[in-house]
Parts: structure tokens; C-alpha cells; sequence
């Protein structure tokens, strides 16, 4: 899968949704490894789905129309699962273009200094064991219910 929506709710409805002051979830996932990026989204919209939230997830294996989507819908929050400095590039744009974007992050290197730096609301880094995910969900949750976005 080069990209697509993976989560539960469609576009339009989002929308709609939007319309009527509900509070939506778009969230859009890039990883260098489909594998992990599909675990991600399920992960992603079981622990929504455990709060009765019901978010929009998408994912995409190229960072060309990752970022072309963010351009489109202009995403709640994103997780970048890259290796390496590729996924350090990715954040970096990611916090240029999109500010106030929660930002979730994967990678095979510690960059949490960097994380740190770039406001990112929570580093990963791999391999990641299913208690530090859910830790993490939960920060990325609080903080964007807390900020009302």
C-alpha cells in the first residue's frame, strides 16, 4: 500500500462533522516499512476507538504524498516513522509547515534531544514495546483534548 485511508471515518463525513462542532481526529501516518505503519494506524484507531473518539487515519509510505496530503486536509496529528535523518528532515518540515500539529515519532536513532527542540509531543525510538506506544497515545491525547484541537 503506497497510501490511503486506513481509519473509520470518511472525508465528507469528517467534515460534516467538523460543520457541527464535533471534535475530529485527522491523522496521518508515513513509515519507511509498511508493516509498521499499518500496526500503527490499528493501534492508533483502537486506542481512539477505546475513548469514543473516531478519527480519520491515513497512511502513506512515500513522503511525497504524505506531505501533499498535509497540504490538502492539514492533519491534526501526524506519526513519522523514518529511519534515520530521513525521519529528523521529515519533522523539521512537518513543525515548519504545520505548527500546531501534534507530532508523534518513530525512529531507529535517538533523537530525542531533537524531539525535544521541536516540540514533538512524543519520541519513539524503535524497537517500541506496546506499553510505550499506548504511554504515548495517551500524552498525544491529553495534549490535543487539552488544547482543543
Amino acid at each position: 500500500m503506497v497510501g490511503g485511508q486506513v481509519g473509520i471515518l470518511e472525508t465528507a463525513i469528517v467534515d460534516d462533522l467538523k460543520k457541527e462542532g464535533e471534535q475530529v481526529y485527522r491523522i496521518i501516518i508515513v513509515s519507511d516499512k509498511e508493516k509498521n505503519g499499518l500496526r500503527y494506524a490499528d493501534r492508533i484507531v483502537r486506542f481512539c476507538m477505546n475513548r469514543n473518539v473516531f478519527p480519520q487515519v491515513e497512511y502513506y509510505q512515500d513522503q511525497e504524498k504524505f506531505f501533499e496530503r498535509v497540504e490538502e486536509i492539514t492533519p491534526t496529528s501526524v506519526l513519522i516513522a523514518l529511519s534515520g535523518v530521513q525521519g529528523l528532515n521529515a519533522v523539521e518540515h512537518m513543525r515548519m509547515f504545520c505548527p500546531q500539529c501534534g507530532i508523534i515519532w518513530c525512529s531507529d536513532l535517538d533523537f530525542s534531544l531533537h524531539a525535544f527542540r521541536l516540540r514533538v509531543e512524543y519520541f519513539f525510538k524503535e524497537p517500541i514495546e506496546d506499553e510505550m506506544f499506548e504511554e504515548g497515545l495517551t500524552v498525544w491525547y491529553e495534549r490535543r483534548r487539552g488544547s482543543g484541537i
